[in-house]
């Protein structure tokens, strides 16, 4: 190893330090101040409640009752009959959680098989705290994981496209709103999501680099990572988290020259190992809704209605939205919606992000002519892949139509699986490029 080499490894591994810090900090405490104060403690308490009243029943009956599954905590006497459960408890399942005043009936939420709280549950048998104390842990570790899982993907861009891109993406996920309130909440368990992207990045990255893997053990690692992503926060954003595991394959192969039939192969390959993994943790959902409702056929017929009450087949209230409208709402969300911004009455919609990212996309484009080769093949597979990539946010507005349109406040997160990521390099990139240019950065 020489001594210019040394060097760089000292000071990714720093640089990765000070990542991993600085999104801790932001998804355990929100300190950067990324979301407004009064959304980052409650973001979305309705499906949180969710998470603490598993844990709480975990406590109560044990990890494994109710088969695992989510769900809330309730006294049936005094819960209005045929009334919905979980919104008539949902603001009562922290109070009860932390006072330890735990109802005796609960109502399963039967649409994830909640193998985070699961993950929880079994941390809470071992803490010898009061729940009040347990449920900071939770956070803590949640804060952890979710730093752990961005903290790999700016250590990506920083071994593959230098210090600025790397330092960019960092300062812009962690001026996310979305991001850190989703990094923050024990339901949606952000970090769960990007399993499969991050996987195949870093299993791709290695094989190109330093040690070619075959075919074969690529697709195992596929194949446990959508597994795991299912497993510890089920079919939430299923869709965009498929195409973003596809993106990787796509940026190396194209990196690599690959030949087209070749490619083909794999990317069939890759995208049933996808649906095998999705199927065999459906047929694990299965079971454990069977084990409450004894009925397999029931179980079965409950999946089946889950997808069609969620996609464009819904037939209800939302399903006279266009699509034209949708993507409106969702190109006019608060990219940046933080405190500090609010107070100058600041707004980045999502549209002025995405611009940016084209902008800049004409930019890198422009000035890679005169790099040289590998550096110019680099950034037009940057470009390619950050294409291929926009079909993963909208390929959730599109499919999951009726979720899109009933949850107007939660879904702007898709925008970054991984299609903003990616852009956020492509912003970086840009900005190291026209820096070159006026010779002001080597």
């Amino acid at each position: 190893m020489t001594v210019q080499t040394s060097s760089i490894m000292s000071k990714q591994r720093l640089f990765l330090i000070i990542s991993f810090l600085v999104l801790f900090l932001g998804f355990y405490s929100n300190l950067w101040n990324a979301a407004r104060t009064e959304a980052f403690g409650w973001f979305d308490e309705f499906s949180e409640c969710l998470a603490i009243g598993k844990i709480a029943r975990s406590e109560k009956e044990g990890i494994l009752s109710h088969g695992g599954l989510p769900g809330v905590n309730y006294d049936a006497t005094k819960v209005p009959a045929n009334s919905d459960i979980w919104f008539e408890v949902y603001l009562e399942q922290r109070p009860d959680y932390l006072s330890g005043n735990i109802p005796d009936s609960y109502d399963v939420y039967k649409s994830q098989t909640g193998g985070q709280l699961i993950f929880f549950s079994i941390v809470q048998k071992v803490l010898p705290f009061d729940n009040s104390i347990r449920l900071q842990i939770f956070h803590f570790i949640n804060a952890i994981l979710s730093a752990l899982c961005f903290t790999l993907f700016v250590g990506w861009v920083f071994r593959n496209f230098g210090s600025i891109s790397a330092v960019l993406v960092l300062f812009l996920v962690t001026m996310s709103s979305w991001i850190t309130l989703f990094g923050h909440s024990l339901w949606w368990s952000l970090w769960g999501s990007y399993i499969p992207f991050i996987t195949m990045l870093l299993v791709l990255e290695y094989s190109n680099k330093v040690k070619k893997l075959t075919s074969n053990r690529i697709l195992l690692y596929l194949f446990l990572s959508v597994f795991a992503k299912c497993v510890f926060n089920g079919y939430e954003f299923i869709s965009t988290a498929l195409v973003a595991a596809m993106c990787p394959v796509i940026f190396y192969a194209f990196l690599e020259r690959q030949k087209l039939k070749s490619f083909i192969s794999f990317f069939i390959k890759a995208s049933v190992t996808c649906i095998v993994a999705v199927v065999l943790q459906i047929m694990m959902l299965i079971v454990q809704i069977k084990s409450v409702t004894g009925s397999f056929a029931v179980a079965i017929d409950y999946i089946i209605t889950s997808y069609t009450r969620r996609s464009f087949s819904a037939d209800d209230k939302f399903a006279h939205y266009a699509y034209s409208f949708i993507f409106k709402r969702y190109l006019k969300g608060n990219a940046f919606n933080s405190d500090f911004l609010s107070q100058y009455s600041i707004v980045i919609y999502f549209a002025y992000v995405i611009m940016a990212v084209v902008i800049m996309a004409a930019v890198v484009y422009y000035l890679s002519r005169g790099l040289d080769e590998v550096r110019k093949r680099l950034n037009i597979t940057l470009l390619v892949t950050v294409a291929v990539s926009s079909v993963a946010p909208l390929s959730w507005f599109v499919i999951f139509k009726q979720h899109s349109a009933n949850h107007f406040h939660l879904d702007y997160i898709v925008w970054y699986m991984p299609f903003l990521l990616l852009g956020f390099i492509v912003i970086g990139e840009g900005i190291s490029l026209i820096l070159n240019k006026l010779g002001l950065y080597k």
